[in-house]
């Protein structure tokens, strides 16, 4: 028994996964149009792009970029135009969706190709031959594309108000292999621009990345550059991000001994001033930018690195108290405000931000969890990834095998207040590998609610609610305390203050438990966030995350939760045992709740197809009750049964057949992709479910997971963790005991005294 009737979760589900043999099921399509009909539009499409090209309506250059339009509900991998692209030596390099019509927000998708005169002619000849007349692939591939066309002029421009005039972009340019330091000179040569006023970042076999100034002139000239992919405003002063103090109090005393934590929380922001008493111990700053700091850039740098030290423990603290020494302890690298120069390289800051981050990640793999408490103002855009977001999504997946993948914790921003859709998460909370992070406050009677200045979801495909979570960040009435610069602190509000309190729960996991890694600190989080009754909502995420790392790393004697982590590589299955022993013997409900949490491969070409993998889960409540079906009739059997086997044999005389997998719950019907998308957030890397069900309707309950991959992702390895907790109040004795005593290589976490990864340094 646990102190208080408490104990530790239990680990090392993963001992106990077993392969499954899952078939794809699914009848046959149907498409949009007739394969001949389909033909001649498509040669027409291809004339049209043939006369453009001679009548120089856009800045071509030999190799071409043109659209692949397919018609709405076909944006299953399935209808990827592949077959098309390589039997003309095309190569496809990305996507997006783009907008049927300017009358309303359908969309469906878009595929970007590489291609060049003698390619698509050869394109247009096996149309106009029927040379591919007889491949089933091909012509069904056919069948659902709408147009082969060009992007349109403005169909390049994305996010910008009709007020602007000129400002700090970011430019996109598509991949055209070898030819890339071409195509951006080209670029440079068309918007009459020197490439020395801007910052180029290229990525391998990826986008071009252009941080720069334009106006609308230049503007207007770049969209006529083929192979432009977007262009997007970009806000890139820190500096009008930071929220004003409300109030401001001597600092309260430190402890007579000083300890120090192994357990580090990386901080990028506005740096840490010395002589800043409630940090100098416990915080060790860089300065990775050569600008003086600013009063403000300082002070919201003590503010985050005080929350990540102390949470929300500063309140109600006077002068004569106490502080403990925290659990955790910070390295500081001070990004802002960037030196205003002649040097773009300094001066787009944001860029120049971004730059350190990959380094730093990349140099200190003893960092393990990193705060974001910025990023570039304005609401993301779901045709367009943002560099920000894009490179720290790459850094948590890239890691050497055996390592830890690092996790950002990444405040949503406070521009919640705005109209719909100006009040979305803003870059780089958009991340899906991450922890986006919005703000709560409390009402008199201290219930939680959203703050109103906390950015909203929905989120991006791949990550589609966000923000993940709300964690306190104060309001006018109720500000957040946190330290100031010297010897103070100050009373103020913002999500720049809510995430780092979480990086900082996320560290104290790790400190409680080497068991505990960055991710599966983030599956557990999200777990046991309270959504009070409005799960998985635009504006509270998952729910308000808890109070205490002490009620995450326990459970009680009839409510056990369990851990799970390993690799699963795509068009595989396994099975997760759920543990419950004799639960079929209970009176009374059971309920079931699961999280599963991915590391995964992201794909900067293509937003609507941003995770390269996915995890499919299946609950499945009754391992001895299955389906039986003939056509489209299906009857349900209990083949522990005595009656249900009669039956079942004379089924399979009549030509039934048995299922290999028993009976879902809810039983799964073949969506269309964007159903799974919407409904069930499939390629969404969190998943969190529960259910209710009778004891007496479970046997030997279990969670399928089905790993999918992209194209040619379809073999590459995928990292999960997965939390799952069964709640039965009604079971005779401790579920809890009766589990470790069946399963013997299920344990309970080791919860270690936070003095082992503490040093004293006075």
């Amino acid at each position: 028994m646990g102190i208080n009737g408490k104990h530790p979760i239990i680990a090392n589900g993963q001992y106990y996964i077993e392969p499954l043999t899952k078939r794809n099921g699914g009848g046959s399509p149907t498409f949009p149009h007739e394969y001949g009909e389909a033909k001649v539009r498509l040669c027409s499409d291809i004339s049209r792009i043939q006369d453009s090209i001679r009548d120089s309506e856009e800045v071509f250059l030999d190799e071409k970029i043109v659209c692949i339009r397919l018609e709405p509900k076909y944006e299953a991998k399935s209808y990827t135009p592949s077959s098309l692209v390589a039997e003309s030596g095309m190569k496809l390099v990305g996507g997006r969706k783009y907008s049927l019509n300017s009358e309303d927000s359908s969309k469906a998708k878009m595929y970007f190709v590489r291609t060049n005169d003698s390619e698509l002619a050869e394109l247009k000849s096996k149309f106009e031959t029927g040379k591919k007349d007889h491949v089933k692939k091909w012509k069904d591939q056919v069948c659902t594309i709408k147009s082969i066309d060009l992007l349109r002029p403005e169909e390049k421009t994305l996010g910008f108000s009709d007020s602007w005039e000129e400002g700090i972009v970011e430019v996109v340019i598509h991949p055209l292999g070898e030819d890339c330091g071409k195509v951006v000179d080209g670029f440079f040569d068309v918007v009459k621009i020197k490439k020395s006023d801007a910052v180029v970042r290229t990525y391998d076999d990826g986008l071009t990345f252009v941080c720069m100034y334009m106006d609308r002139e230049s503007m207007a000239l770049a969209q006529k550059y083929n192979p432009l992919r977007s262009i997007k405003p970009m806000r890139d002063d820190w500096e009008e991000q930071i929220r004003v103090c409300s109030m401001v109090a001597p600092a309260p005393k430190l402890p007579d001994t000083i300890m120090k934590s192994s357990i580090k929380v990386g901080v990028f922001d506005g740096g840490v001033q010395s002589g800043t008493k409630l940090l100098d111990p416990y915080v060790d700053n860089y300065d990775m930018v050569r600008a003086e700091p600013t009063e403000a850039s300082l002070d919201h740098g003590a503010n985050v690195c005080g929350a990540v030290l102390y949470g929300t423990g500063l309140a109600g603290k006077m002068e004569t108290d106490t502080v403990d020494n925290p659990v955790v302890s910070v390295e500081s690298f001070r990004v802002f405000p960037a030196a205003k120069s002649d040097n773009p390289e300094a001066d787009y800051q944001m860029y120049t931000t971004i730059d350190i981050i990959e380094k730093v990640v990349t140099e200190r793999p003893d960092i393990r969890v990193y705060n974001l408490s910025f990023g570039p103002k304005g609401a993301i855009i779901d045709d367009e990834i943002n560099r920000f977001t894009y490179v720290c999504d790459r850094l948590t997946y890239a890691v050497d095998d055996g390592e830890i993948n690092p996790l950002f914790c990444i405040a949503a921003g406070n521009d919640g207040t705005l109209e719909s859709p100006f009040n979305r998460v803003q870059s780089p909370a958009d991340m899906v590998n991450g922890l986006a992070v919005g703000a709560y406050t409390l009402s008199p009677l201290n219930d939680k609610y959203r703050a109103p200045y906390s950015c909203v979801g929905p989120g991006r495909e791949g990550a589609k609610i966000k923000p993940d979570i709300l964690e306190f960040g104060g309001y006018t009435d109720r500000p957040f305390i946190s330290t100031k610069s010297g010897n103070l602190i100050m009373g103020t509000a913002g999500t720049s203050l809510a995430a780092p309190v979480v990086a900082g729960k996320i560290g104290r996991l790790m400190a409680a438990s080497d068991q505990i890694v960055p991710h599966l600190g983030r599956a557990l989080l999200i777990h046991s966030a309270e959504s009070q009754g409005l799960e998985g909502t635009v504006e509270n995420g998952f729910g308000f995350c808890s109070d205490g790392v002490e009620d995450i790393l326990n459970c009680s004697d009839n409510k056990v939760t369990i851990l799970y982590e390993g690799e699963i590589t795509s068009s595989a299955t396994v099975k997760l045992p759920i543990f419950a022993p004799g639960i079929s013997e209970i009176h009374g409900n059971a309920d079931i709740k699961w999280t599963i949490c991915t590391v995964v491969n992201p794909n900067i070409n293509d937003p609507d197809a941003y995770t390269n993998n996915c995890i499919e889960d299946t609950f499945y409540p009754n391992d001895m009750r299955f389906p039986f079906r003939k056509g489209t009739t299906e009857k349900k059997l209990n083949l522990l049964k005595d009656a249900d086997i009669v039956v079942a044999r004379e089924l399979i005389k009549e030509g039934y057949i048995k299922s290999e997998l028993p009976v879902s719950k809810p039983a799964k019907k073949h969506f269309a992709e964007a159903d799974l998308r919407n409904s069930d957030f499939k390629w969404d890397t969190i998943i969190r479910k529960d259910v209710r069900m009778r004891c007496s309707s479970l046997l030997n309950p279990f969670i399928s997971l089905h790993a999918i991959g992209r194209d040619e992702y379809e073999h590459e390895k995928i990292k999960y963790f997965v939390v799952i907790t069964i709640d039965i109040p009604n079971f005779k004795g401790s579920l809890y005991d009766q589990i470790l005593q069946t399963y013997d290589n299920l344990l309970p976490i080791q919860i270690q005294n936070v003095n082992r990864i503490m040093t004293q340094i006075n």
